[in-house]
């Protein structure tokens, strides 16, 4: 085991106590790791921040690497990211509704490390990555993880229409098949070569995605699935309310100037050409 505070330079804080609570960037702390496991966490942040257009971030917080429990946490092999600081950017996970490029482009490249990356939609996961070697990295049809990462991707960053379930099923190889062709992919995904390509292509896509301007009709999806997610009881009100603003004539020929930029064809042929 290792003692650390930072990893590739970038510090370490924890922020999940009352005086520096999870949203924040917390204190600085020490924490301990096995060495073999850090040397492999180093390479994926190295990359990470490698290819994400905000450069190397100023802070990093962790809900945890070695923990006394059972599991990898108990040998100093996993790694749970809370939040990402950059000076005029934060990516804290439970925002991924808001910040579905630069999350996803994140994970892409995490995922060409760790065998083990379980992300929002993962039950218990909303508020933290948790990223492991447990297992070997390739991509197993039987895995929930895997399988729902897949899905956003296709969902959120190529646009397809597609049950994020976290189930592998016809219509995800279908859509997975497509997928591929475009990007100039050979399948099956299952060989790792052509996970690791799709992985990596993924992940410079999301970046590119997420450089483009935000549109008031992004911002309005965005709206309409933090709706969705609400208890209920809320839910109803909050629609309607959000109905009647979008049904006001005015309010329809301010959205009529706007596009919802996504430009995927064209960033699709600048990463793989």
């Amino acid at each position: 085991m290792k003692t650390i505070n930072q990893v590739n330079g970038i510090p370490l804080h924890y922020a999940r106590l009352t005086n520096h609570p999870y949203g924040t960037r917390g204190q600085q702390r020490n924490f301990l790791i096995d060495e073999g496991f850090l040397n492999t966490l180093q390479k994926a942040l190295q990359e990470v921040f490698e290819h994400c257009p905000l450069g190397i971030p100023e802070v990093l917080t962790t809900a945890g690497i070695f923990v006394d429990k059972p599991g990898q946490h108990g040998h100093g092999k996993a790694f749970d990211i809370d939040a990402i600081f950059w000076n005029n950017e934060t990516l804290v996970t439970t925002n991924f509704i808001h910040q579905k490029e630069l999350y996803l482009g994140i994970e892409s490249f995490l995922r060409k490390h760790f065998g083990i990356v379980l992300n929002y939609y993962y039950p218990n996961h909303k508020d933290h990555w948790h990223v492991d070697t447990s297992v070997p990295v390739d991509y197993n049809e039987s895995s929930k993880s895997e399988t729902l990462y897949l899905q956003l991707v296709l969902k959120y960053i190529y646009r397809e229409e597609i049950l994020v379930d976290g189930i592998w099923g016809r219509q995800t190889s279908g859509v997975v098949k497509e997928v591929f062709e475009k990007l100039g992919i050979k399948t099956p995904i299952t060989t790792k070569a052509n996970y690791l390509k799709f992985l990596d292509s993924t992940g410079k896509i999301a970046f590119k995605l997420y450089e483009q301007k935000t549109s008031p009709r992004h911002l309005l999806n965005n709206l309409t699935e933090v709706i969705e997610g609400l208890p209920q009881q809320n839910k109803l009100a909050v629609r309607e309310a959000l109905n009647s603003f979008l049904d006001h004539s005015e309010t329809a020929t301010w959205l009529d100037d706007f596009e919802d930029v996504h430009d995927l064809e064209s960033v699709i042929e600048e990463i793989i050409t």
